[in-house]
């Protein structure tokens, strides 16, 4: 069994519409964390505005399990904002983060933890998306016209199931409060020379909730973002080649 004493890790969710959800979710990464036998570990969960009983049943579980904690967002604030409070709060010196829906199997979080000595970041795809057809035709362009513009080249940047060198979250100040933030946070950890390593997870359909992602408001947000950091990184690209 390979020895993880030496790694403290901080996992955190966002949730939204999970009442349903979470508690799966986090009971199982518990589970998860607790078999690998790391130095120190904490669940965040990010609670963002839910109007159901996210909430509450997020408060239940950080009853339950002494390194599990809440933070509450009074109203909803959005997806990019849950990623940053969990990032910008997460103490440990790797940062892990999925999503709250119940759509991942964490028990592969093992294989990231195996990938430490050797990358700065792990980043999941999903190897078979289950959701609708717009959704993957939309994830498909979007995921070429990063590779275009910003010379990234993944194939699932979105995918919620990463692996991040904490540090990385001192150097660098996180913009966007919408769905670009996978985009950002990834290309800024290149212009820093972080090494990153892509492989494949199983996806789920969601069962319970609602999905929020995709929408045309949270596309156009999207793009304007894209276009106002193109101009960032091309300065800063003349900047390093200089």
């Amino acid at each position: 069994m390979t020895d993880n004493s030496n790694i403290s890790l901080s996992v955190f969710f966002p949730a939204y519409y999970d009442e349903m959800n979470i508690a799966k979710v986090v009971n199982k990464a518990v589970e998860v964390l607790e078999s690998l036998r790391l130095k120190d570990y904490e669940v965040i969960i990010i609670e963002d505005g839910s109007p159901d009983k996210t909430g509450e049943v997020a408060d239940k579980l950080a009853e339950q399990h002494e390194k599990v904690w809440v933070i509450h967002h009074k109203t909803n604030m959005g997806y990019g904002a849950t990623l940053k409070d969990g990032f910008n709060n997460a103490k440990f010196e790797y940062v892990f983060y999925s999503d709250g829906d119940n759509q991942f199997n964490l028990d592969e979080l093992k294989k990231f933890i195996v990938l430490i000595p050797y990358s700065d970041i792990v980043v999941g795809y999903r190897k078979q998306k289950e959701y609708s057809f717009y959704r993957k035709f939309t994830s498909l362009c979007y995921n070429y016209l990063l590779k275009a513009l910003f010379d990234i080249r993944f194939w699932d940047i979105d995918c919620a199931f990463k692996l991040f060198k904490a540090d990385l979250f001192k150097k660098i100040t996180i913009e966007s409060n919408d769905a670009f933030i996978d985009a950002e946070i990834m290309i800024k950890a290149k212009l820093l020379g972080y090494t990153s390593t892509e492989i494949g997870v199983e996806h789920y359909p969601r069962v319970d909730g609602i999905s929020t992602g995709a929408r045309p408001s949270v596309i156009f947000k999207t793009l304007k973002e894209i276009y106002g950091f193109r101009k960032v990184y091309l300065k800063e690209m003349k900047k390093i080649k200089e």
